[in-house]
């Protein structure tokens, strides 16, 4: 046997059903066949191998009974390895009319899927059962592939790392961003994708919110009018049986996602419930104390004070630093309170010696990479704790940039490195304690909230959240879950973000963000701008020198009556 052909032995042994086979489930009510264009609504036959006909309003989505038929997802390894192998499928035994279930079975045990449909809701129960002696960790069943008469525009309610689908479910599903995902994956957003095809829109549900439901990709490009429907399980114990509902539901076109899957919302936050407890929205200032523009040799960290002009080789140099950042936090405590600003933030009190390594977001390294903001110049204090104390002593909240990565020192250099999701809690507690007890921090920008694939777990900021509730989180990335725990950070400025996700605000009407404006906004966005602060979205501007930008963000707050909490 060829080295090809044991791989395919081997690593889809596990994923390729013996046989197909009908079983009745007398718990359920079968699944009602008619004729698929009867009348309007949903209509619908099963068949031995899954459904034979489903129709919407008298629209026909099903090419031929193969693409309604329920069999594994293919990977793109298993798809080639198929043309070199194609399989040999046992043929599936006689069907009794009136059955509405169907069998995979595998070598770890069986799938039954039963099809039923009450009104225009077609639910599919998975009843998986592991008689194996292994866990199985995660399969993923395409469960139909749908024909729409034209490309759906929605996708999921997740906004993307970036914010980009801010504006609700409403792309052209062969047009989705790449930072976007195709699949609602529970972890992290709510399981729902929605899609819109002009003669009705569909949505497609966990309903139990224990599965990951997907729209993967078209399967007739540059057309883009057929999707696999596909759902992702996992978890199933040795000698273990668990149930999944996933469901279709249908109506109108145009009909909204609360419009037909109001209680899977309403199911979702109860599970992951909203937890923010932040009642202060005016604006919050950034100030960025080193730049990489910086190039003076006696000048290491970049500090941009004095035009970079800065000696910290000497003690006459270290204390001509400590005047000029003290002097800068002057200069910003007035701007902040002109403005009516909440507090700031402090990017960098480590400095920015090491291009292309920063923001290091770790205070516990302030005396080690920036020894210069511990000199003291005979003074009680050291000039990274006279700063914030100038900030706090002028009723401003104080905060630092934090990342959840490890930093390790390699050849002289900081280096971060990713952290599992239980050692990130660790990391981002210690350094929000430390910056806590040291300089009275709530504020906390959470850089790097990626791992190389995906999002961090958002149990991640929950264990934090839970841990510090008197802070507010604000991830550089973010996942629609990360709203029940954090204000996550969107930019007006690189991607003219207006306001907090649609989808996010369906789960968590009270969610909001924290939205970086440092050039204030334009003409044809000021009404938008206007409208999120007045739901609670917080602006972020440079609060460090006087700006116009500035300005506008003190306007749009006084148009909007946001005042002091």
């Amino acid at each position: 046997m060829s080295y090809l052909a044991i791989l395919a032995a081997t690593v889809f042994a596990g994923a390729s059903p013996l046989k197909t086979e009908p079983q009745a489930n007398p718990t359920l009510t079968p699944a009602v066949v008619q004729s698929p264009a009867s009348r309007q609504g949903l209509n619908l036959s099963v068949g031995a191998h899954g459904l034979d006909s489903l129709s919407f309003n008298e629209q026909s989505l099903l090419v031929s009974p193969e693409s309604g038929e329920l069999q594994p997802q293919k990977s793109v390894l298993r798809a080639a390895l198929d043309v070199f192998f194609p399989p040999r499928p046992s043929p599936a035994p006689p069907r009794d009319k009136g059955h509405d279930t169907v069998d995979l079975v595998y070598p770890w045990g069986r799938i039954s899927c039963a099809y039923v449909r009450q009104d225009d809701r077609l639910t599919m129960r998975l009843e998986v059962s592991n008689t194996s002696s292994e866990s199985l960790g995660e399969f993923s069943v395409r469960l139909m592939e749908l024909n729409f008469p034209r490309v759906p525009d929605g996708g999921t309610l997740e906004a993307g790392m970036f914010g980009f689908g801010f504006k609700g479910p409403e792309w052209p599903l062969d047009r989705w961003l790449l930072s976007i995902p195709s699949v609602a994956d529970p972890l992290y957003s709510v399981p729902i994708i929605r899609a819109d095809f002009g003669t009705g829109a569909l949505n497609f549900c966990s309903d139990d919110l224990e599965c990951s439901v997907g729209i993967p990709h078209t399967t007739n490009p540059p057309d883009g009018t057929r999707y696999p429907l596909v759902t992702t399980c996992c978890d199933i114990k040795p000698g273990t049986t668990k149930i999944f509902n996933v469901s279709l539901r249908f109506g109108p076109a145009g009909a909204g996602v609360q419009d037909l899957s109001g209680d899977v919302l309403e199911r979702y936050a109860s599970k992951y419930p909203f937890q923010v407890d932040w009642k202060d929205r005016r604006p919050i200032g950034a100030i960025f104390l080193a730049g990489a523009q910086i190039n003076v040799p006696s000048n290491p960290r970049r500090w941009i004070m004095n035009s970079g002009e800065i000696d910290v080789t000497n003690d006459k140099g270290k204390a001509a630093f400590r005047a000029a950042l003290l002097k800068l936090a002057d200069n910003s405590v007035q701007i902040l309170k002109d403005i009516g600003a909440q507090g700031m933030i402090t990017w960098d009190p480590e400095g920015e010696e090491f291009i292309g390594d920063c923001y290091y977001g770790n205070p516990r390294l302030v005396p080690t990479l920036a020894p210069e903001m511990e000199f003291k110049n005979d003074g009680a204090k050291s000039a990274i704790d006279e700063y914030f104390e100038k900030f706090r002593a002028a009723g401003l909240k104080v905060g630092v940039c934090v990342r959840p990565q490890q930093i390790a020192i390699v050849d002289g250099r900081p280096r971060h490195q990713d952290a599992e999701d239980e050692h990130a809690v660790q990391i981002l507690r210690e350094r929000i304690a430390y910056a806590k007890q040291r300089w009275g921090c709530t504020l906390f920008y959470v850089d790097s909230t990626t791992t190389a694939y995906t999002w961090i777990n958002p149990d991640v900021f929950k264990a934090v959240a839970d841990a510090y509730p008197d802070v507010l989180l604000i991830p550089e990335n973010e996942s629609m879950r990360y709203f029940a725990y954090s204000a996550p950070l969107n930019s007006y400025m690189h991607h003219k973000i207006t306001s907090t996700p649609v989808g996010a605000r369906l789960v968590y009407p009270k969610a909001f963000s924290v939205l970086m404006a440092p050039s204030g906004d334009q003409p044809e966005d000021h009404a938008s701008l206007l409208d999120a602060v007045r739901h609670g979205d917080i602006l972020l501007f440079n609060c460090w020198y006087m700006s116009d930008g500035a300005e506008k963000i003190k306007k749009i707050y006084g148009e909007a009556g946001v005042v002091s909490d």
